[in-house]
Formats: C-alpha cells, sequence, structure tokens
C-alpha cells in the first residue's frame, strides 16, 4: 500500500546499518521486492522505495548472519540500484535512472512519498495502473495487460470470464453461455488453441465443439492472484503451437498471504447478492513450517443460480432461452481447491509443488417447441478439471546461471446425461490430457557494445483425446454405432515442441534491441473411422403382378398380366473406414524488438514477430456426425496445412510521477497491431479419399489472407484521493472467405456449406473507470462505464444469430476498509437493468440484468 512516512536526516545515521549487530538470514536468490521484504522481517528494519522493483530483478542469495550494510549490499549487487540510510532502523533505496525524490533533507519531519515493502506486493501484483495493475506492464516494451488481484477483489462475478471484459483488445467468448468454459479472444483470434491459455503454466488444451466457442478453460476466482495476457507471440516459454498470444490465470503462493515477519497467514471471502448470486465463498491459509518449507491450501464454493436478464430494451434475438425473464441454465456450481508446496531444497534451488482441482456442474438446453420435441431440453453437465504443476528454480548469484524448469500435467473429464428429448441420449464422456514442460535459462554478459542477456530453453507439450459416447444409438438394422461416432470432439493425439533463443543488448542506456528465434514443430497421429453411405443387403424378392399388352383372340381382346420380381432389401447399414493419421511439420520464427528511452518517463517501442498453429486433434480428427440422428456427417482432413501469421506492433508507454501533485502517478500504453494469417482454418467439406461417393463436412484452409489491424489504449491517472482510467480497443478485421473444393473450385464460405460463425470483434470499445477515496483512503467509490458498438460477423451460414447491438453499460462499486485485516466491498452492475447480449457472443444468450453484491475480505 502507498503511504506517506517521516523520513530522517542522514546525521550520523549511517552508522546504524555498520554496526556490529548481525542478524540471521536465510534469503534465496529470489525477486528483488519478495528478497527485501525478507529482509525488513529478519532485521526489524523498514525498507522502503519509491522505484519500481521489475519482477525479472532478481536478489542475490544470503545465508549467514549480515549486519544490514552488509545484506543490502549483497541483495543489490549487480542491480544498478544503491540505499540510503533514512533514520533509525530504516532506508530508502534508490535507483539513480529512475528515482525522483532527489537526496533526502536533512531534519526531522521531512516527508516523502514511500512505497512499504509488503509481502503482498512481494511479486509486484498490484501497482498504480489501470484497476491496479502492477508498473512493470508500463515499462515493458511489448502488447501486454496484467489483470492485477485488486481488480479481482474489487469486482464481484459469476466467472471468471467476466474479468477479460475491460483487457484492451481482449473479450470473453459467450456463444455457449450456459458453460462456464472460459474462451478467451484477442485481437479476433479465439479457439483451437490459437490464443495459449494457461493455469499456473500449464497448457489448457481442452476443445469441444458446437455452434458457438470451442475453447474451454475452467478456472474459478477464488484463488488467482492475477491473470498474465500477452497479445502476441514471443521467442520464450508459452508460445509454442500458438498463433496470436497467451493467457495465464496464476494463483496465490504463499507470499500472498503471509505477512513479513509472520509464520502462517490467510484469507476469508465471502459474497452474495440479489439477482440469484447466491453465494460464492473461500478461505486460503499459509505456513510457513521453517525458513526452507512452506505449505499453502485453499477451498471454494459458488453456486449462482438462474438469473434475470435486463428489463429495459431488447437483446433481438430468439426467445428459445428464456423462461419470462429468466435466461435458461445460467447457473453453475462450482467446488475448487488448492494445494501448494513450496521448499528451498538448497541455499539456491526452490522447488515449487501444486495441483489445482475445479468441479463445475451445471447444465444446457432451450425450448425446442417443434412438434415432434416440444417442451425443455435439457444436458446435465459435470467437469473436472485438474491441473498439477511443478517448477524449479536455480540461481547460485552468478550470471551465467539462471534457471527455470516446469513439469505439469493437466486432466479435463467432462460427463454430459441429455434428459431423453434429445435424438441421442445416455452418457458422454469427453477426455482430454495435457502432458508438458519447459525449461529455460538467462545468461548476462557485460560487453564491449554493452550489457547483453541471453535467454534460451526448450518447451513442449503433448495432447491426448479420447471421446466415448455411450448413447445407444442403433442403425435401423439394430446395430450400436455409438463406438464410432465421436461428433466435432474426437479422439487423437498431437506432439508439440518448440526450442527458442533470444538475445537483449543495450547499447545505450536508452536503447534496447531483442532478436529472437523459435523453431516450432508437431505430430499429429492417431486412427479415426469415416462412415460411409448407407448399404443395403438383397434378401429376397418379391413377386408381382405388372400389366402388359392386351391379350386378344377370337373371344375378344383383355388386358393382360405377367408375373414379375423386384428385390427385397433388409435394413440400411453403414461401413466403417479406418483413417490413419500421422503428419508432421516445423517452421522457423524469428521475432524483433526495439525500444527507445529518450527522456525517463517515456518508452517509445516496435516489434515483428510471426507465429505458427498446427491444426488440434479436433480439426484434424473430426468424424461422425451432428449431435442428432448422423453417423456419417463429419470428416477428418489429414491434410490441413498449419496456421501461419505475420503480426508487426509499434507503441509506446508512460510512466511518471508527481505530475501535478508529490503523490500522484501517471501510466499510459498504446499499441497499434498489423496481423497477417495464411491458411486460416474454418469449416468447408471435402471428400475424403476412403469413401468417394460423397462430401464431408471437416476443417479446410481458407484461400487468402485473413488481416486484424487495430489500436489498444490503456491509461489511468492516481492522485490518491480520486483516480480515472480507462481503456480503448479499436480493430477492424478481413477474414478470407473461401476455400478450395475437392474439385478445385474456389467456393464462398457462405454459400452451401461452410463456416457456421467465424467471430469478430466489434469495431469499437471504450471503457471508463473513476472513483475517489476518502476517510484516510478508507473508503472507496467508484464507477465503470463500458461502451461497445454493434457486433456484424460478416462469415458464415449462422452469423444472423451472433449479431448484437451496441450497448452501454453502468456499473458503481466501492469498498470501505476497516482496519488492514478487514474489508468490505459492494457494487451494482448494469446498474439502468439494460438488455443486451454481450459482444463476440449469441444474440439469444443475454447478460445479466441489474445485479447488487456485498463481499466481505478477511486477511489474517
Amino acid at each position: 500500500m502507498i503511504t506517506t512516512v517521516p523520513a530522517f536526516g542522514q546525521n550520523n545515521v549511517e552508522a546504524t546499518a555498520t554496526t556490529p549487530t548481525t542478524y540471521p538470514l536465510n534469503i534465496s536468490a529470489k525477486p528483488l521486492a519478495a528478497a527485501i521484504a525478507d529482509l525488513g522481517a529478519s532485521s526489524g528494519w523498514r525498507i522502503l522505495y519509491t522505484i519500481q522493483l521489475a519482477p525479472d530483478i532478481r536478489s542475490q542469495p544470503l545465508h549467514g548472519n549480515y549486519t544490514v550494510a552488509q545484506a543490502l549490499g549483497q541483495l543489490l549487487a549487480g542491480t544498478g540500484i544503491t540505499y540510503r540510510i533514512t533514520g533509525p532502523k530504516a532506508a530508502l533505496l534508490i535507483d539513480p535512472s529512475q528515482s525522483r525524490a532527489g537526496p533526502v533533507p536533512s531534519g526531522d519531519g521531512v516527508q516523502l512519498d514511500t512505497i512499504v515493502v509488503d509481502a503482498a506486493r512481494s511479486d509486484n501484483t498490484t501497482g498504480s495502473g489501470y484497476q491496479g495493475t502492477p508498473d512493470w506492464v508500463y515499462q515493458r516494451p511489448a502488447a501486454v495487460s496484467v489483470i492485477s488481484r485488486e481488480a479481482i477483489e474489487s469486482s464481484p462475478t459469476r466467472n471468471a470470464r467476466d474479468l477479460l471484459d475491460n483487457v484492451a483488445g481482449v473479450y470473453a467468448n459467450r456463444s455457449a453461455a450456459q458453460n462456464p468454459g472460459i474462451s478467451v479472444n484477442i485481437r479476433g483470434l479465439q479457439d483451437q488453441d490459437r490464443i495459449a491459455t494457461m493455469i499456473d503454466g500449464a497448457r489448457q488444451n481442452f476443445q469441444r465443439s458446437g455452434h458457438g466457442a470451442t475453447q474451454r478453460t475452467y478456472v474459478d476466482t477464488a484463488f488467482l492472484r492475477q491473470i498474465d495476457v500477452e497479445k502476441s507471440t514471443k521467442s520464450g516459454v508459452g508460445s509454442a503451437g500458438a498463433l496470436g498470444g497467451l493467457v495465464n490465470f496464476r494463483t496465490f503462493i504463499a507470499d500472498d498471504l503471509i505477512k513479513p515477519g509472520n509464520q502462517y497467514g490467510g484469507v476469508v471471502n465471502a459474497t452474495t447478492g440479489t439477482n440469484a448470486y447466491n453465494f460464492d465463498g473461500s478461505t486460503a491459509a499459509a505456513v510457513r513450517v521453517s525458513e526452507r518449507f512452506s505449505v499453502l491450501g485453499g477451498v471454494s464454493y459458488k453456486n449462482i443460480g438462474a438469473y434475470d436478464i435486463g428489463k429495459n430494451g431488447t437483446i433481438g434475438g430468439g426467445t428459445t432461452a428464456y423462461d419470462g425473464n429468466v435466461f435458461l441454465f445460467s447457473g453453475q456450481e462450482v467446488f475448487s481447491t488448492i494445494l501448494k508446496a513450496e521448499a528451498l531444497t538448497t541455499e539456491d534451488v526452490k522447488i515449487t509443488i501444486g495441483w489445482l482441482h475445479n468441479d463445475s456442474r451445471y447444465n444446457t438446453g432451450n425450448y425446442d417447441n417443434t412438434i415432434a420435441r416440444g417442451g425443455i431440453l435439457k444436458s446435465s453437465e459435470q467437469v473436472a478439471n485438474d491441473t498439477f504443476t511443478s517448477a524449479l528454480d536455480w540461481n547460485p548469484g552468478n550470471d551465467i546461471v539462471d534457471l527455470k524448469a516446469k513439469l505439469y500435467y493437466n486432466h479435463l473429464k467432462n460427463d454430459t446425461v441429455s434428459d431423453g428429448a434429445v435424438a441421442l441420449t445416455g452418457p458422454s464422456n469427453f477426455v482430454f490430457s495435457t502432458l508438458g514442460g519447459s525449461v529455460e535459462n538467462t545468461s548476462r554478459f557485460e560487453t564491449g557494445i554493452g550489457a547483453l542477456a541471453l535467454n534460451y530453453g526448450l518447451e513442449a507439450f503433448t495432447d491426448d483425446g479420447k471421446t466415448t459416447l455411450q448413447r445407444g444409438f442403433l442403425g435401423p438394422n439394430g446395430v450400436d454405432y455409438s463406438s464410432l461416432l465421436t461428433g466435432g470432439t474426437p479422439s487423437g493425439n498431437r506432439d508439440v515442441v518448440s526450442g527458442f533463443g533470444s538475445a537483449t543488448l543495450k547499447p545505450a542506456e536508452w536503447v534496447t534491441l531483442t532478436g529472437g528465434i523459435r523453431y516450432d514443430w508437431h505430430h499429429l497421429y492417431g486412427k479415426t473411422t469415416v462412415i460411409g453411405d448407407p448399404q443395403y443387403d438383397q434378401i429376397g424378392v418379391r413377386i408381382i403382378k405388372a400389366a402388359v399388352a392386351p391379350f386378344c383372340n377370337r373371344r375378344g381382346c383383355s388386358l393382360g398380366s405377367a408375373a414379375v420380381t423386384e428385390p427385397i432389401y433388409g435394413p440400411a447399414y453403414y461401413t466403417p473406414y479406418d483413417v490413419d493419421i500421422d503428419k508432421s511439420g516445423g517452421a522457423w520464427l524469428p521475432s524483433f524488438t526495439v525500444a527507445f528511452q529518450p527522456v525517463e518517463w517515456l518508452q517509445p517501442f516496435a516489434k515483428y514477430s510471426k507465429s505458427y498453429r498446427p491444426p488440434t486433434v479436433m480439426e484434424s480428427f473430426l468424424n461422425g456426425g451432428h449431435d442428432a440422428n448422423e453417423i456419417n456427417g463429419y470428416a477428418p482432413n489429414p491434410f490441413l496445412r498449419p496456421e501461419r501469421g505475420d503480426t508487426y506492433e509499434a507503441g509506446f508507454n508512460v510512466l511518471a510521477n508527481g505530475i501535478l501533485t508529490e503523490r500522484d502517478a501517471i501510466r499510459f500504453k498504446a499499441v497499434g497491431f498489423y496481423r497477417e494469417i495464411t491458411d486460416y482454418i474454418s469449416f468447408g467439406y471435402i471428400l475424403n479419399p476412403a469413401v468417394n461417393t460423397r462430401q464431408y463436412d471437416s476443417f479446410v484452409n481458407l484461400d487468402g489472407i485473413t488481416r486484424m489491424k487495430g489500436v489498444e489504449i490503456e491509461a489511468n491517472y492516481d492522485a490518491r484521493f480520486f483516480y480515472i482510467g480507462g481503456t480503448v480497443t479499436r480493430i477492424d478485421t478481413d477474414f478470407a472467405d473461401s476455400f478450395t473444393t475437392p474439385s478445385g473450385r474456389n467456393m464462398p464460405i457462405n454459400a452451401g456449406r461452410g463456416a457456421a460463425v467465424i467471430f469478430e470483434q466489434p469495431k469499437l470499445r471504450v471503457t471508463l473507470d473513476a472513483g475517489i477515496r476518502l476517510l484516510d483512503e478508507k473508503l472507496t467509490l467508484g464507477t465503470r462505464i463500458v461502451d461497445v458498438s454493434k457486433t456484424v460477423p460478416a462469415l458464415g451460414s449462422l452469423r444472423s444469430g451472433y449479431e448484437m447491438s451496441g450497448y452501454r453499460v453502468y456499473d458503481i462499486y466501492g469498498s470501505y476498509s476497516f482496519d488492514e485485516t478487514t474489508k468490505l466491498r459492494f457494487a451494482v452492475n448494469n446498474v439502468t437493468d439494460l438488455a443486451y447480449a454481450p459482444a463476440v457472443g449469441a444474440n439469444f444468450y443475454a447478460a445479466p440484468g441489474r445485479t447488487a453484491t456485498v463481499s466481505l475480505n478477511y486477511k489474517f
């Protein structure tokens, strides 16, 4: 938290740090802010700083007895940061290139704005940016955004996807709004791993097909400390197999819960509200068992009912999803747990292991007013998502080794049971698992042309999909074809391996050059099935009387007839054809960034990156039919080509303090981008080589180039007693709109068979967030306005269902801190009770109407 404390004069105070008083210290190499917090807790010193400590600045290890001067000297070695003693047991960190405080005046009682070292901020999860965005975001020359813990706690949500709505360039798709799974859209790209989505660095690659979004990530807000968003790929961990960026949902670590100097700590949250916001509660605690070992655990439960949509205005979609004003099946019940352990195995090696479990239960369905199937159609869904992570950090305190390694396993099982009203009934099990890991090292050198940092390593993962449908589908001949029916969520395997390296050079203090290269390789393999056209066996003949030419004799003429036969066929049967897929490929992917810092507060930059996305298991092994009485509608396409992207970005950062007052801060990031994608994959049709008698719906590569361009702005001004910030997203998209048919003809995807819908972002979204802090900043009152233009997807046979009108939504929120441990939060979302369908969704799925919530947060 930001406070104002007295800075004492320096007369004879330097001696207080160099006196023979020593302290037993056991501090491993870690982010500098965390190490400073540990030193303050162990020594009782108040160590302050007005500068921003970026998370990549790491300390040297400390093990033994040290004076504070010795400890600070070793912790700060090689960082360029120095310190100044400001009073008895008080010190101030100084970075000559950033500090605006100037020399500390002598004498008592001089006021100096400082940031108190706080374990909750030891990894820079909160800062002076938009909605608490940490300051390092405005120091990094890239299109990155962060959703801070402050923003997460201040905005009670029905689903974690709601947190993404105010990030520039980012939307959460809501075309499958009854499903709590998250599909992130960045700059118009979503689904099929185009955006790498992770929990603590573990890939969440589950896909399930439908008319809407296919990507599914299941995570609750209870244990989230931060959400990191990269809007383009990079030469480093996280970008393997991705086309347009990444999102990493990061969960608690022990330092988030344990205050400096304490052995244990925790947090309790409870939220309830109107409009079926029944209950959302969680608790998490951490214990430092010893100086080298800590454990963390937590549990959460959420019960949200089906909500009322707004009463003012119309959404323009169909009514089959509503019962009066209630959005059918828009509730969910979620149970989550977290368990982590952190251990210093040696003086310079840290190991972290974790397990995050999410159990989500919900229903999907709608009204069907057809004569054949009237009433409500419902499917009961359960998702069990388990993410296991392990990490090793080794920093022996030299410039050559700063090694990080990760190993993870994600397993997701989606069980579905239809209520019998639909054509196919019985349980269906969609199972998807991903095993992966990475290792990277950073080496730093001083060269004749400037400081050089090399980052290099390897990243790999393997996807394994296993779908079992036990719906008892019987063909007309009585044969059960369920085992051949995996629909659009098929079984199959995919491996992705990526080697990378990058070099960052500072030939001058105001210039930073970064060049990187990675090689991505993939392997798709497995067996799937294509069902041929129906065939019939002749089981007999039928004798019939057929008319013949009249027969005449001397008695006269009469109509003649003769006995003829026709074949009798048995029930239709279908012949399965096995399709083996074994395909691999790779690509070299360069990137380059140049950043300047002509003045202390301004950083212009430019970046180019090439990306590569191999087809997913779903795209490659698609088979079966639509979720109805059909088994031969879809077929795999073994000949899919990977998507390839070229992204150009230019922007600038502004980070300045003390503009109008001694305590204010301005943070600003603006980025313009242009992206070209070749071989974009969408829905079309093919002739499968195994069955040449019919065309099948399948994924295909679109002809031509898909183009996306836009501008993203994120800004915040914070004067402590008031703040104002916001984001602007402006985007234009031009998707390739045709594919080549098996006969070689160019076919527009809106004609005949083709894409159901290709989601596009609205052209413009503006958010504004402003508030005041009263009563010595104990009370915060704020308001948020979100204005979104209309959404009109240009392509797809079902696109009319995904056209949404523009809307403007007003929220109010606030909080009151009773003390350092207890805070009450309150909010009213959609104050005007507007009826609207959220952007990048479906116009038959409306957002919640007016909803008031109250939350209590207690830290111990």
